[in-house]
């Protein structure tokens, strides 16, 4: 479903010609292939793991800690079968080895923290063979109380992929730093409500593409520091929508692509978020979006009241360009502007450039929204940029001053939207915060 729905996806959005490469700065992925680390295989049920375990957890820490580490070039493997879990493993320091989970595991514990982390790995793949590897959190048991499913520390040279995470009682995969990372052809299903984030990610030269999210939360969010990513062909089907934050202090996020992505229904196309803080967020290019009945569309906020303040003047922003769009903003409940560009009055955003944006909203006055921002593609934006560039003219010098909000009413629908009634596999509405949820079928990409 996930492989199929992605490419009809991409078929409606234009310029796809562009390399994945643009953004990254070398390979990304495992450096041997899985196949060559079938030397040692690492079975859990020869590990003291069984089909139907009360607790496969300990399996796989030995099978790890007895098999993995002495043999490089070895494959961990969770069978085919169910399996409940209720002790969360660190895995940690391990060199050429793969984690094939063919089987589906159920938390089975309220424990917070995560019920794997893979840290410090290099030339790592965690997979499924057969397109029924899952995690299944049961997150309507222990909702904000319970742990995350998956996060990748530190680690260089991996990829996750062909795998499905359900219902985590908080975020469902969380990369922290490390480099040369690649995440492809996941279904990812969470409640609809806040703290279900699909997939946050940090780091040096990390590449996520073929993804689907459901949540109400993060769709597939950059946080700092962040650099080198290429992130695309993203499904947000019912989700909260993707975004860079929330941003705070020493923020740090540069040459970051995204492109080819839908979001049917949620809190926005993508946003930028952050409230006080400082440091920088340059060279990113949002390229290809397509969006229908978010609440939100394209959405620069760094007054989120959602966060609290950080310290500092603001968040620089600098060289963003959106390229490419086409969204239509729900306002069902309240009149919400398809763009604004709020930006810090300490740190005023410059260089944000628009190209071919066919955003408006569905009833109501379709509006832009600027604040503190310079740039093209929009009156607002080309107001304070035209104000900007007179004053260099006669001084010499121009001051990118803060300015209050200005409000651009949008006389017109854009000619040529291209925003489908539906694809097939959109979802009307996001999962039960109370009931499970099942879990998905993904055809296998690799």
């Amino acid at each position: 479903m996930t492989k199929i729905l992605l490419y009809r996806v991409t078929a409606l959005l234009t310029g796809y010609a562009a390399l994945a490469s643009a953004q990254l700065t070398g390979s990304v992925g495992p450096t041997t292939a899985f196949k060559q680390k079938w030397a040692t295989i690492c079975n859990v049920l020869d590990f003291g793991g069984e089909l139907g375990s009360s607790d496969i957890g300990p399996a796989i820490g030995r099978a790890f800690t007895e098999c993995v580490l002495p043999n490089p070039g070895s494959t961990l493997v969770v069978p085919e079968g169910n399996y409940n879990m209720s002790t969360w493993q660190t895995l940690a320091n391990g060199k050429n080895w793969a984690f094939q989970m063919d089987g589906i595991i159920t938390r089975s514990s309220d424990t917070g923290g995560h019920m794997i982390i893979i840290q410090n790995a290099d030339d790592f793949e965690m997979l499924s063979s057969n397109s029924a590897g899952a995690i299944q959190g049961n997150g309507y048991l222990a909702r904000n109380i319970g742990p995350r499913l998956l996060r990748i520390v530190t680690s260089t040279n991996w990829a996750v992929h062909d795998l499905i995470f359900v219902d985590s009682p908080e975020f469902h995969i969380v990369v922290q730093g490390g480099s040369n990372g690649e995440i492809y052809n996941l279904a990812i299903r969470g409640t609809n409500l806040g703290g279900s984030d699909g997939i946050d990610i940090s780091g040096n030269n990390h590449w996520v593409h073929d993804v689907e999210v459901t949540n109400r939360d993060e769709c597939v969010t950059v946080k700092s520091p962040a650099s080198n990513f290429m992130i695309q062909r993203i499904w947000c089907n019912q989700s909260g929508g993707s975004a860079i934050g929330s941003l705070g202090s020493n923020t740090k996020v540069e040459n970051i692509t995204y492109r080819d992505v839908y979001t049917n229904g949620g809190n926005q196309m993508f946003m930028i978020k952050s409230n006080g803080g400082s440091g920088y967020v340059r060279n990113v290019l949002f390229r290809n979006f397509l969006g229908r009945g978010t609440a939100y569309g394209l959405d620069i906020n760094q007054y989120w009241v959602q966060k609290t303040p950080d310290g500092g003047p603001g968040v620089q922003l600098s060289n963003i360009t959106f390229n490419n769009w086409d969204g239509s903003v729900a306002n069902t409940d309240k009149i919400r502007p398809p763009m604004q560009f709020l930006c810090a009055d300490g740190a005023p955003c410059t260089d944000i450039h628009l190209t071919h944006m066919k955003m408006w909203a569905d009833r109501g006055n379709a509006t832009v929204l600027c604040q503190s921002a310079y740039g093209s593609g929009t009156p607002c934006l080309e107001q304070a940029q035209d104000s900007l560039e007179k004053q260099e003219a006669q001084t010499g010098t121009g001051t990118v001053a803060a300015y209050p909000v200005v409000t651009e009413v949008m006389l017109e629908k854009p000619s040529g939207m291209k925003i489908p009634a539906a694809l097939p596999g959109d979802l009307a509405v996001g999962f039960a915060t109370d009931a499970p949820i099942p879990i998905p079928y993904v055809p296998l990409l690799s």
